[in-house]
């Protein structure tokens, strides 16, 4: 599900994604200064294979991630790739978070934990039920959790710009999830998520696949809970193993 290649059109839809969230208009992320080492450092991090084991300083961090909206095609989560633990400082609030002030080190410790969410997102579990989120509480169903493990998360090769000019526009390289196909191989989502969540799904005459309008409804309104649903998870769900 990772190996599509994307459009260009598309890829100019997504550079502007990490600008345009779920929220107004954010300003430009405060990151644009980082030092040299450390952008040396965010590189390095991401051409390297992944730690196959997510350990405290990577789980401090996720609990702080700011999950934001993608306005690419349909809308799909992503990690905010301007404030990815929140408004402030980045750099200073991922030294906090690990409690060091080596900030090549805090650096590296966001970049695998970014990119080590979709994996969080099998790796833990969270039951149902209400839970705080900003000014409301967010009331999470087993089929958010269903429809969080089958989002089709990209991977930095498919976000339209290298780590280089996130960084030198004033970003995090931050994963998101799809927009256009959110839930697997097709643009027509609703029925991959029908599928996922063994609703009814019928066959027509011409061999697609295919819902009723008012289900169809429905799931679309289940997909933009997905956001508040995966920012509850981060925060709250507890781990079932920490090896990837």
């Amino acid at each position: 599900m990772m190996s599509r290649r994307i459009q260009p059109m598309r890829r100019q839809l997504l550079r502007l994604a990490g600008a345009l969230l779920c929220s107004p208009v954010l300003a430009r992320a405060a990151d644009g200064g980082l030092p040299h080492a450390v952008r040396q450092r965010i590189l390095a991090t991401l051409d390297s294979p992944l730690p196959k084991v997510l350990h405290v300083q990577h789980l401090a961090l996720i609990r702080r991630f700011n999950i934001g909206w993608s306005p690419v095609e349909s809308g799909a989560p992503m990690l905010n790739p301007a404030y990815p633990l929140g408004q402030g400082d980045t750099l200073a609030l991922a030294m906090q978070v690990i409690a060091s002030k080596d900030a090549a080190l805090a650096a590296q410790r966001l970049m695998e934990a970014s990119q080590m969410l979709p994996h969080f997102v099998q790796m833990a579990d969270l039951k149902p039920g209400s839970y705080a989120n900003g000014k409301a509480p967010f009331t999470l169903t087993a089929r958010h959790v269903s429809l969080l493990r089958q989002q089709s998360w990209m991977p930095q090769e498919m976000l339209a710009m290298g780590a280089e000019d996130y960084l030198a526009e004033g970003y995090w390289p931050t994963p998101s999830v799809d927009g256009k196909r959110p839930y697997g191989d097709f643009t027509n989502y609703p029925v991959e998520m029908a599928q996922a969540l063994g609703l009814p799904v019928r066959q027509q005459a011409d061999g697609s696949l295919a819902i009723t309008p008012k289900l169809q409804a429905e799931l679309k309104t289940l997909h933009r809970q997905t956001m508040p649903a995966l920012q509850v998870f981060v925060r709250e769900a507890g781990l079932r193993r920490n090896t990837l």
